[in-house]
C-alpha cells in the first residue's frame, strides 16, 4: 500500500515512528512536513500527526476516493470550539468544560467565580507567545490582567489572526474551564479500516500549580506513567468508551489513531479535554521502549501486550546560570528525544518556565522505564541526581 504521512518538522518524533511502523508492516511511505500544496497522488491511505493539518487530509482524500475523514470531520477535529460544541450535541455535556470564544467582556461571565484557561482553537502543544495556556482565577482578573497588557485582546479575537504555526489557518482564542485535578487519566485509542474501535493503553498525568504573576496562572503536568488498564477506574473508562464510540461512529473515522482525551476527576464529576486525533508521544515512546514492536502490531490489528511501563518526568534541576556541564553520555538512554539543547553554558535554569517560554529556557525531560512504580521513581532520583551533578553554575 502506497501512503503519505502529513505532519511538521517539529513533530518528527510522531511521524518518524508512525513511519517506520508503516515501514516495518510492508507498506511503501512518503512523508511531507511543509509545502502541502505541492503534494503529488494519489495515495492509498493517509495519516495526519497534526490535527490542524486534517483539512489538507480530507481534501486530498476526496480527490483521491479515500473515506478516513471527511471534510467536516477534519474541520470539528481540528477546532477545539466546534469539537466541544459536537460533544454536547451527542449527549457528553457533562464531560465537556465550559467555554466559549470572547469577544466582549460578557462573554466571560460565565467565568465570574471559576478558574479558566485561555487557548487557541487550532493546535496544541507548548507553542510560544501570546496567551496560549495561560489560567485565571476568574473573569475579573483576566480583565485586569489584559488592561495591562493586551488593550485589544476582545477586537482581535472577533476576526482571530493568522497563525504560522498551524500551517496560516485562521485561529481564535477560547476560554474554557480549567479543570483543577492533582492527578488526569490519558487514553490511547485506535479505529481501523472496518471502524472497529480498540483501547490501546492508558497514561496516569500528575499536576502541578505554578502562579506566573498577581493574576496568571498555570496548571500543567510534569509526570506520566504508564499504567494497566486495571489500575483506571471503570467509571473513566466507560466513559471514554461511549465518547469514542459516539464521536468515532457520527464523524465515520476509519484508521486513526487518538491521543486523549485526559479525563479529569473532580469529586463527583468528571471531565475530559483535548482530543487529539493522532499519534502521542506517550505511545511514541512505548513503542520506543518496545524495540518498535507496538505500533506494528496495532496498525496490523494483532495482539499486544507492554512488558515495561514508562515514567516521563521531567528533570528537578537547580535554578542558576550555567558555568559549565560535563558530559552527559552516560545518561543518553535516559533523556527524552525532545529536549531541547538548552543545557549549555551561559544559559539559565529557571525556577519555573511557563509552557508557551520552554522553547527559551533549558527542558530536559527524563524516560524511566521499569515495571514497578516505586523502582521506577528511585531510578529518576538516581539518574535526577547524576543529572545535576554534571552542571556547575556561576
Amino acid at each position: 500500500m502506497k501512503i503519505l504521512v502529513l505532519g511538521y518538522p517539529r513533530g518528527w518524533n510522531k511521524w518518524k515512528c508512525l513511519v517506520k511502523a508503516l515501514e516495518n508492516i510492508g507498506h511503501e511511505v512518503d512523508t511531507v512536513i511543509e509545502n502541502y500544496d505541492d503534494i503529488v497522488g494519489p495515495y492509498d491511505r493517509i495519516y495526519t500527526v497534526a490535527e490542524s493539518l486534517l483539512p489538507i487530509q480530507a481534501k486530498l482524500e476526496k480527490q483521491w476516493g479515500i473515506n478516513n475523514v471527511s471534510e467536516r470531520a477534519a474541520d470539528i477535529l481540528s477546532d477545539k470550539k466546534k469539537f466541544d460544541d459536537l460533544c454536547i450535541s451527542l449527549g457528553l455535556e457533562s464531560l465537556i468544560p465550559h467555554s466559549v470564544i470572547p469577544t466582549q467582556p460578557k462573554d466571560l461571565d460565565i467565568f465570574k467565580d471559576i478558574p479558566f484557561i485561555i487557548k487557541p482553537i487550532i493546535g496544541s502543544g507548548s507553542k510560544p507567545g501570546g496567551l496560549n495556556y495561560i489560567s485565571f482565577k476568574n473573569k475579573s482578573e483576566f480583565l485586569l490582567s489584559v488592561a495591562n497588557t493586551d488593550l485589544w485582546f476582545f477586537e482581535n479575537n472577533k476576526k482571530g489572526r493568522e497563525d504560522p504555526e498551524f500551517n496560516n489557518r485562521i485561529n481564535f482564542y477560547m476560554a474554557q474551564e480549567q479543570l483543577m485535578s492533582f492527578h488526569m487519566w490519558c487514553p490511547y485509542y485506535y479505529v481501523n479500516d472496518t471502524g472497529d474501535i480498540k483501547e490501546l493503553a492508558w497514561l496516569k498525568a500528575t499536576n502541578t500549580y505554578n502562579q506566573i504573576d498577581e493574576y496568571k496562572f498555570e496548571v500543567r503536568n510534569n509526570e506520566l506513567i504508564s499504567v494497566n488498564k486495571d489500575e483506571v477506574s471503570i467509571n473513566i473508562r466507560e466513559k471514554a468508551h461511549t465518547f469514542f464510540n459516539k464521536i468515532i461512529n457520527n464523524l465515520k473515522l476509519r484508521n486513526m489513531i487518538f491521543s486523549g482525551p485526559d479525563f479529569y476527576k473532580m469529586k463527583d464529576k468528571v471531565k475530559m479535554i483535548d482530543c487529539n486525533p493522532r499519534i502521542g508521544q506517550g505511545l511514541q515512546q512505548l513503542d520506543d521502549v518496545h524495540n518498535n514492536q507496538i505500533l506494528p502490531k496495532i496498525l496490523r490489528d494483532e495482539p499486544f501486550s507492554f512488558d515495561k511501563r514508562i515514567l516521563w518526568k521531567m528533570a528537578n534541576l537547580k535554578p542558576g546560570k550555567i558555568k559549565s556541564v560535563k558530559d552527559t553520555s552516560h545518561l543518553k538512554k535516559y533523556l527524552v528525544k525532545t529536549n531541547n539543547d538548552r543545557l549549555k553554558p551561559n544559559e539559565t535554569i529557571a525556577k519555573y518556565v511557563h509552557i508557551n517560554q520552554e522553547h527559551k529556557a533549558p527542558k530536559i525531560g527524563l524516560l524511566i522505564t521499569g515495571t514497578n512504580e516505586s523502582d521506577m521513581q528511585k531510578t529518576y532520583q538516581i539518574v535526577n541526581k547524576q543529572l545535576q551533578d554534571c552542571i556547575n553554575y556561576y
